[in-house]
């Protein structure tokens, strides 16, 4: 994932409301250049989850 996040840019069409994630936009977007949601043997949605999450720091 790029180091600088551009906030005016998004995956418009991806929806993300964990906001302890460094590419959580306000407007409850994901702002990562893109994502990986990953589980190979997953036959439920809770089976499954986002590689591309990184926690916010804290400053």
């Amino acid at each position: 994932m790029s180091e600088n996040i551009n906030w005016d840019d998004k995956l418009s069409s991806v929806g993300c409301d964990v906001v302890n994630c460094r590419y959580h936009g306000k407007d409850n977007h994901c702002h990562a250049d893109s994502i990986v949601v990953e589980s190979h043997s997953a036959i439920r949605k809770a089976e499954t989850f986002c590689n591309t999450f990184e926690a916010k720091s804290i400053d």
